[in-house]
């Protein structure tokens, strides 16, 4: 191998833009354990983290003629990664049940930080924002509904035997929040 140092995270990406496979695996070296724990927040199984993951760096290689060298690398990487896991959810959602794709929206609701990136942190309060609002814009029963299930933990069947409605009634109602949460958050959730 060659015993290169870069100068900067620039001229790594400059080296990448010019298909430089050495430079490009420097990039894989640094930045996959850091990847990998991102993905392992979105996705339960670590090999479908990994997969996402080889996926983000197969999809840089192949766009690395469009990558900006005066972009924030930590950011173009970390969202590209994020929406990985967000398709990779998005399509899993489609492979399950109902209860499933509620687990899904729970976990993609998990509001997950990027520690070293202060704009996250900021985006994060704001998404935590709109999706209270969300929230509070229900129906008073919808809300009282969707809060006793997704924040209280409660099950459907002691949801429908506290407030001596059918459960049927109570999937109806998580069924409409969760649509009205969509519709509201579409722009925070690509799979929504």
């Amino acid at each position: 191998m060659r015993d290169v140092k870069f100068s900067n995270i620039n001229s790594l990406l400059s080296l990448i833009k010019n298909g430089d496979k050495f430079a490009y695996r420097v990039l894989y070296n640094v930045y996959y354990p850091k990847l990998l724990h991102i993905a392992k927040s979105y996705v339960a199984n670590k090999e479908d983290a990994e997969e996402i993951v080889q996926d983000v760096f197969i999809k840089i290689w192949h766009k690395k003629d469009t990558i900006d060298i005066n972009t924030n690398i930590n950011g173009y990487i970390y969202q590209i990664t994020r929406n990985a896991c967000i398709d990779f959810l998005r399509a899993a959602k489609n492979r399950l049940s109902v209860e499933g794709n509620i687990e899904q929206l729970e976990a993609a609701l998990n509001f997950h930080v990027l520690s070293d990136d202060t704009a996250s942190s900021i985006l994060e309060e704001e998404l935590k924002q709109q999706i209270l609002s969300a929230i509070d814009s229900l129906p008073d029963k919808c809300k009282s509904i969707f809060i006793k299930s997704r924040m209280e933990g409660l099950k459907n069947r002691e949801i429908s035997e506290e407030l001596k409605i059918s459960k049927k009634t109570v999937e109806g109602h998580i069924s409409k929040a969760i649509k009205h949460l969509r519709l509201h958050l579409k722009h925070y959730f690509f799979f929504f």
